[in-house]
Parts: C-alpha cells; sequence; structure tokens
C-alpha cells in the first residue's frame, strides 16, 4: 500500500469523517472505497449535449467595417492606421 497526501475542501474531509465513524472504519478505508467507486464510474468521457441553435439572420452591420461600427457608437472600437 502506498501512502499520500490529499488535500480536501473540509466540507469533504467532515463528510469522509462522519461517515467513517458511523460505519465504524477507518477514514483511509472510506477514502478508499470512494475512490475505488469513482473510478469504476468514470471509465471514459460522457457523451456530447446537443445545444440548440438559431439562425438570426444575416449581420445588420459589416463587423469588419471598423468606421460603421464606429459611428453605431462602438466602444472601444479603434480604428488601424
Amino acid at each position: 500500500m502506498k501512502r499520500t497526501t490529499l488535500i480536501l475542501d473540509a466540507t469533504v474531509y467532515a463528510e469522509l469523517k462522519r461517515r467513517a465513524a458511523s460505519e465504524g472504519r477507518t477514514l483511509t478505508e472510506v477514502v478508499e472505497t470512494a475512490l475505488r467507486a469513482g473510478l469504476r464510474a468514470a471509465p471514459g468521457r460522457r457523451p456530447r449535449r446537443s445545444l440548440p441553435s438559431y439562425d438570426l439572420g444575416p449581420y445588420l452591420e459589416d463587423v469588419a467595417d471598423r468606421d460603421a461600427l464606429a459611428r453605431l457608437g462602438g466602444r472601444g472600437v479603434e480604428r488601424e492606421r
């Protein structure tokens, strides 16, 4: 068995200690069980979710035309010199 150091959030640590005490097991046993369960449950990547897309029509202004954007009141639009 290997020794290691874990840096845990205080709430996670408290839950692990509570569970160890309630089950009459050591903290090491509870952490090892949780790690093994996590490794079994994550064999690969999760499937991608399909997000909706919308057709908003053509651009109302040419975004490459910096002068037109500046006339529209675009703040932070700098003209190339």
